[in-house]
């Protein structure tokens, strides 16, 4: 997938390890590995021997995770 920056260049879309993925959601990397084996995540991209995840692909699922709060609160 590729996005466009400020100018409006389309740019490859930046790659995450799932230490940082991790990191990012304040959960321990087990629990990245369970929320893809559970599919809330999806298939990491395999390079070589690392593990990466699309940045839009996390923040999506934050984004999923916000909306749930919502929903429930109302």
């Amino acid at each position: 997938m590729n996005v466009k920056n400020a100018q409006g260049d389309i740019m490859p879309e930046r790659l995450i390890g799932l230490d940082k993925v991790a990191e990012f959601l304040g959960v321990n990397k087990r629990t990245v590995y369970r929320l893809i084996a559970k599919k809330e995540l999806p298939q990491p991209l395999k390079i070589g021997h690392s593990v990466r995840l699309p940045v839009s692909d996390v923040t999506a699922y934050f984004e999923q995770l916000k909306l749930q709060r919502r929903e429930v609160s109302v």
